[in-house]
């Protein structure tokens, strides 16, 4: 009788002590109610910690910070992670997913009504003794490490526990290297190097919720929020303080960008992307402009600017669990101070990408002016404001750091010649890739030795080249690439006058694997970005099973599809401040290139091809060339 007395008193003496912790804890009460019947669970894992200041702090950030965390279910999500595994998708598939948005058609669960005590007391146990047993961790607040290391979800992924397959996996390694060094960031770059090491088949098609930690553990695919998670689960499971980075739209090509960000021991945050390059105690290693940096939290932060109202700024601006981390990447940048049209009370400044406006940062206006910190110097940024549901122009474009704006100069018009719709970004890599590469003919009989047709000697300006054939009749081809580089191929097209002469077989001097041989008819597909891509050195003989008569080869490098392409209609239109885009006329490109006349100076321009493809970016002409920003 005294035990069972005993226990309840106990168990009484708990829920009033946990009742008066959280009484005074309004974000802690708040979420314990929100959880309704699940409160239960949560409070479990309370009294579970009830005697431990540390862990049952830990266990109070978590749930204090739960609201609005949540997993998304659904079969089509199934589906496209099995899918996923297979590959690329090709047009017809993404077509049959055009219409999905698992946002709006797949389950969400709340993890505040339905997370188990189970889940979340294996988790802080876990993240609390590794994180206690790590040299480096008198080096941070408990702060650092509730953010940055005891979180149990990424994003929106399945939730489950999860740290203990990645210790399994990871920890022997992490024992061995601790015992070599203490350094986090060294460390850390060790554990990289393993992750490097495993792969990671890079491809982004239809967008669905976070993978999850057991999915990725067994499948490195995705694309780089994907190999974010990878190395976030990885990274935490181990005791090393990383988050999550990205820019909302790049400044200067048309995706969003997550990377991650090692914490280090002096507070400063080291970006790396393990499947790029080594971590390193140096600037990000990405050559890509980024315009805004902000980080996804955990825990919820406040607004950038207090008395922000829904409708008048972008919705990414309102999430309490995103916050700006750009003076910790361009922290010498001055402030940019913009006009703004009419008498708004918020300004954006907002990336163009080729089909309407993404916001980057917000700031109030005062007197038509707003001040934005830490903005990459070199950016091109549109001042909007929101009209109902939509941005609209408010004002000229700017180039950061240069001080510049962009008034069309109506006095000073001039002609020019385009050659491309968007930067030249990879393209001028895969361009320059084939410089030393040759091209040789065997009339008769395909041997090791061929006539010398052609040899790749400088970088070409445009997506093509057309090669003089005339040697006589040809019963080969083959296609040597240098010694260092891949072949890395578009389009290889063998004609006789207008006739097109196809190839009978295409073979290497190795063996091919499956995915290889069947990339090889993405040469001939008129498909232009796609492309054939080889190891290194390879030679590819182009075999028509008898001597035939060809004149020219159509010879595409691997690219964009980015340039002019002659047959095609194309739009040129500058900026005029808050009226928006001006058309100055169409064309269609008889060449490789697009003649306009009558383009003022000093103007954002932007050229829209209307026969297909949807890259597209603002430029400006120095000198007759196209600047892109």
């Amino acid at each position: 009788m005294f035990v069972k007395i005993g226990k309840y008193v106990m168990a009484l003496l708990t829920a009033v002590i946990m009742s008066a912790s959280c009484s005074g804890d309004g974000a802690l009460s708040a979420a314990l109610q929100e959880a309704g019947d699940n409160r239960a669970e949560l409070e479990k894992v309370l009294s579970h910690f009830s005697d431990d200041p540390l862990r049952y702090e830990a266990a109070c950030f978590l749930i204090r910070n739960m609201p609005g965390k949540h997993s998304r279910e659904g079969w089509q999500i199934d589906s496209l992670k099995r899918r996923k595994l297979q590959g690329r998708m090709g047009d017809d598939e993404m077509a049959r997913w055009k219409g999905f948005d698992y946002k709006r058609d797949c389950r969400m669960t709340a993890d505040l009504t339905a997370i188990s005590a189970d889940l979340l007391i294996d988790n802080v146990e876990k993240a609390c003794s590794i994180w206690q047993a790590r040299p480096w961790h008198s080096h941070y607040s408990f702060g650092d490490f509730c953010e940055y290391v005891l979180p149990y979800r990424v994003g929106d992924e399945p939730a489950e526990n999860w740290r203990g397959m990645y210790i399994k996996r990871y920890g022997p390694l992490m024992d061995s290297i601790l015992m070599e060094m203490t350094d986090v960031v060294e460390v850390a770059a060790r554990i990289a190097d393993r992750l490097k090491e495993e792969g990671f088949d890079n491809h982004a098609d239809v967008a669905v919720p976070n993978f999850g930690a057991s999915y990725l553990m067994q499948h490195r695919v995705g694309y780089c929020r994907e190999n974010c998670d990878i190395a976030s689960y990885t990274m935490r499971a181990l005791g090393i303080p990383v988050a999550t980075d990205f820019y909302i739209t790049s400044p200067s090509y048309n995706s969003r960008h997550f990377w991650n960000a090692l914490i280090d021991t002096t507070g400063l945050a080291v970006p790396f992307n393990y499947t790029e390059k080594r971590i390193r105690r140096e600037s990000y290693p990405d050559a890509r402009r980024m315009g805004k940096v902000y980080r996804r939290f955990f825990g919820v932060r406040s607004p950038k600017h207090e008395g922000m109202p829904v409708g008048d700024v972008a919705p990414i601006f309102l999430d309490p669990a995103v916050g700006d981390v750009s003076g910790q990447y361009f922290p010498e940048s001055g402030p940019v101070e913009v006009s703004f049209d009419g008498d708004p009370q918020w300004g954006m400044l907002a990336v163009f990408d080729g089909s309407g406006y993404v916001a980057v940062d917000v700031a109030p206006v005062k007197e038509g002016k707003g001040e934005f910190r830490y903005v990459e110097d070199g950016t091109l940024l549109f001042p909007v404001v929101m009209d109902g549901v939509r941005m609209r122009e408010a004002g000229w474009p700017v180039l950061t750091g240069a001080a510049r704006e962009f008034r069309p100069d109506m006095e000073s018009m001039a002609a020019v010649r385009l050659t491309r719709k968007y930067p030249m970004m990879n393209t001028a890599r895969f361009i320059t890739d084939m410089i030393g590469g040759t091209m040789e003919v065997f009339p008769n009989r395909i041997g090791t030795d061929g006539i010398p047709l052609h040899k790749f000697t400088d970088t070409i300006s445009t997506n093509r080249v057309d090669i003089v054939c005339d040697v006589g009749k040809v019963r080969g081809v083959r296609y040597n690439s240098p010694a260092d580089k891949p072949i890395e191929v578009g389009e290889m097209r063998f004609y006789n006058g207008k006739e097109e002469i196809r190839p009978v077989s295409i073979y290497a001097d190795h063996e091919l694997d499956s995915i290889h041989r069947r990339n090889l008819a993405l040469m001939s597909d008129d498909i232009w970005h796609s492309f054939y891509m080889s190891a290194k050195g390879e030679k590819l003989t182009f075999d028509f099973g008898k001597p035939v008569d060809i004149d020219r080869i159509l010879f595409v490098p691997r690219n964009d599809d980015n340039f002019v392409r002659e047959g095609q209609d194309y739009e040129l239109f500058y900026h005029d401040g808050a009226k928006g885009w001006r058309s100055l006329g169409h064309k269609r490109a008889m060449a490789d290139h697009v003649d306009f006349e009558g383009v003022p100076g000093n103007a954002v321009l932007w050229l829209h091809n209307h026969s297909g493809g949807r890259e597209e970016r603002c430029f400006y002409m120095r000198d007759g060339i196209q600047i892109f920003i």
